[in-house]
C-alpha cells in the first residue's frame, strides 16, 4: 500500500468538487472594503457571507478551522500587488496559497488568502520551463513530459508548484537530480512592498537564495518559476513487502543500503498499521536488470520479501504510480485529509533500541480499536541531494541518511491519536539528528527554527529583514525578523 493509500484507506480522504465560480452578496450589502477590492482586482474576491465562500476556504487539512475575511482569486501578478497593499492599508494579515497542502493550515489567514491557483500557466522549451506559481504537480509533470522532460519534485499529484519548491520538494528523483528548488533558475515574486522582483543568481540573489528552500510565505508571494528540465524517457520502479514479523531486521537492511546505493535509485521504506506491514518502493534512473542487482544487495541482508514487482513504466506512469492514481482525471481529483504529521531527519542509522520504539507503535496504534490509519515513512537522502553545500540554497538539509516522517489519520477520536503521534515522535528523540522538513510543518515543534533552518536561520533572518522589515508576511512559524 503506497502513501496515499494509506491515508484513503484510513478514511482520511473525502473527495470534494471542484469550487464553484463564486456569486456574490448584492454589492450594497458587501463591506466596503470587499467593495474596494473586488474594483482593483480582475479575479474575483469571495468574502464570509459570499456563496462559495464556504467551498473556497477549505484547504488540505480539515482540522484547518481559520474563516478569512477575505479570499481572492489572483489572476495576474497585478492583482497580486494590489491585493498586498489593500491588505497593509487595512491591516490585514496576508496567506498566500497555491496547493492549500500547508500541513498545519497556514495558507489560511484571518485576513486575506491570496490564492493564485489561477495562474497556473506553463511554457517549456530550450531546457528550461517557466510555471505558474498556481499549477499542481501532476500538470507540471504531464506538461514536461510532453515535451521529453521533468524535473524532480514530490509526489502529491494535488500539491501546488509554489510551496514544494520554496520548502525544497523532495522526490522520488531526488537522489539522481536534487530537490525541486536545486533546479530552479528565477523565481518572479511579489514582496511587502507590493513590488514586482525578478530574483535570480544575479538580481536579487539573496532572496533568490531564500527561495530555495526557505519556506512558502516568507519573503513575498511567488507568482512564477523558471525551472531547468532534465530530459527523461522511461524509469523502472519497484515495490515489494515482507512479513511483519521481520520488520526490524528490514529496517535495519534498509538503513544501510538505501542512502549508500547508487544516486540513480530512489528507495522510500514504510511501516503501516493497516496488517501491520513493512513495505518499500523505489524508481531507478536504468535498467531492470541493474536495479534487480541492486535490490539483491538489500534482499542479503533483509531476506528475501513475500512480493516483488519491477516494471519498466513511462516516467508520466511512473509519477501516477506513486501519486496512487489510475489516470489523470484520478489525479485531479481534490481531497482533504483528518490527519497529524511530525517528521525527522537520521544523520546515522537508528539503533535496534529505535526500531524496537518504532515497530511497537505501529503495533499499539493496530492493536487500538479506536484508531485510524497510521504510518512511518522513510525516504532516502544521499546523492544528488547530499552533494549540495549546506549554505549554497537555504534547504540546510544536506548530511541525512535518511527523512522519517510520522502519520496518523483518523475519523474519529482525535485525542487518541495525537496521543499517539506525539509519544512516539518523544521516543524517537534519542536516535534522530533534532532536524525537521519544514514541508512537513508541525505547529508543536517548539524547536522549529532550528529544526527547519539550522546555520541557515540568520542568514534567512537578515533577508526577511531587507525584503519584509515590517513582518507584513508573518503566521506562527514564519522567519523572525
Amino acid at each position: 500500500m503506497d502513501r496515499r493509500e494509506f491515508l484513503e484507506r484510513a478514511g482520511g480522504f473525502v473527495v470534494v468538487a471542484g469550487f464553484p465560480r463564486p456569486f456574490r452578496l448584492a454589492e450594497k450589502l458587501r463591506d466596503p472594503r470587499l467593495r474596494e477590492l473586488d474594483k482593483l482586482v480582475q479575479g474575483d474576491v469571495l468574502g464570509r457571507d459570499d456563496s462559495g465562500y464556504a467551498a473556497a476556504r477549505e484547504v488540505y487539512s480539515t482540522r484547518a478551522t481559520v474563516h478569512p475575511f477575505a479570499i481572492v482569486y489572483a489572476e495576474s501578478a497585478r492583482d497580486v500587488q494590489r491585493t498586498i497593499l489593500w491588505a497593509r492599508r487595512h491591516h490585514l494579515r496576508i496567506a498566500p496559497r497555491s496547493g492549500g497542502h500547508s500541513y498545519a493550515g497556514y495558507s489560511l489567514s484571518a485576513g486575506v488568502v491570496v490564492d493564485v491557483s489561477r495562474m497556473n500557466r506553463m511554457a517549456v522549451g530550450a531546457g528550461q520551463a517557466t510555471v505558474g506559481a498556481g499549477a499542481k504537480l501532476y500538470d507540471v509533470y504531464a506538461t514536461l513530459a510532453d515535451h521529453g522532460v521533468t524535473i524532480p519534485a514530490g509526489s502529491c499529484p494535488t500539491v501546488g508548484i509554489a510551496g514544494l519548491t520554496l520548502g525544497g520538494g523532495v522526490g522520488l528523483a531526488a537522489r539522481k537530480l536534487g530537490l525541486t528548488c536545486d533546479w530552479l533558475r528565477e523565481v518572479r515574486i511579489v514582496t511587502a512592498d507590493g513590488k514586482a522582483l525578478a530574483a535570480n543568481a544575479r538580481q536579487h540573489s539573496d532572496l533568490f537564495w531564500a527561495c530555495r528552500g526557505g519556506g512558502g510565505g516568507n519573503f513575498g508571494i511567488v507568482t512564477s518559476f523558471v525551472f531547468r528540465t532534465y530530459p527523461v524517457g522511461n524509469v523502472v520502479t519497484y515495490q515489494c513487502s515482507w512479513p511483519w514479523a521481520t520488520a526490524a531486521k528490514v529496517i535495519a537492511a534498509w538503513q544501510g543500503w538505501a542512502p549508500d546505493a547508487p544516486p540513480e535509485l530512489m528507495s522510500l521504506l514504510d511501516l503501516s498499521s493497516s496488517g501491520p506491514n513493512i513495505t518499500s518502493g523505489g524508481q531507478y534512473f536504468g535498467t531492470e536488470a541493474q536495479l534487480r542487482a541492486q535490490l539483491t544487495r538489500l534482499f542479503a541482508s533483509s531476506g528475501q520479501p513475500s512480493g516483488l514487482t519491477v516494471r519498466t513504466r513511462p516516467y508520466l506512469e511512473a509519477q501516477r504510480l506513486w501519486a496512487n492514481c489510475r489516470d489523470a482525471a484520478d489525479c485531479h481529483s481534490a481531497a482533504r485529509a483528518t490527519f497529524k504529521a511530525k517528521s525527522d531527519y537520521a544523520n546515522k542509522p537508528i539503533p535496534p533500541a529505535g526500531a524496537r520504539e518504532l515497530i511497537a507503535a505501529v503495533d499499539a496504534h493496530h492493536a487500538d480499536p479506536r484508531l485510524g490509519g497510521a504510518a512511518v515513512l522513510f525516504d532516502a537522502h544521499g546523492g544528488a541531494i547530499n552533494r549540495v553545500p549546506k549554505a549554497a540554497t537555504a534547504f540546510v538539509h544536506r548530511n541525512a541518511l535518511f527523512s522519517i516522517q510520522y502519520i496518523a489519520s483518523w475519523e474519529t477520536n482525535a485525542d487518541a491519536n495525537l496521543a499517539w503521534i506525539r509519544k512516539l515522535h518523544s521516543a524517537m528523540r534519542p536516535y534522530v539528528s533534532g532536524f525537521a522538513y519544514q514541508n512537513y510543518i508541525d505547529p508543536e515543534l517548539a524547536t522549529w527554527k532550528r529544526a527547519y533552518y539550522g546555520s541557515n536561520l540568520e542568514r534567512l533572518a537578515r533577508v526577511k529583514r531587507k525584503y519584509d522589515p515590517r513582518n507584513v508576511f508573518r503566521f506562527a512559524q514564519s522567519i523572525p525578523l
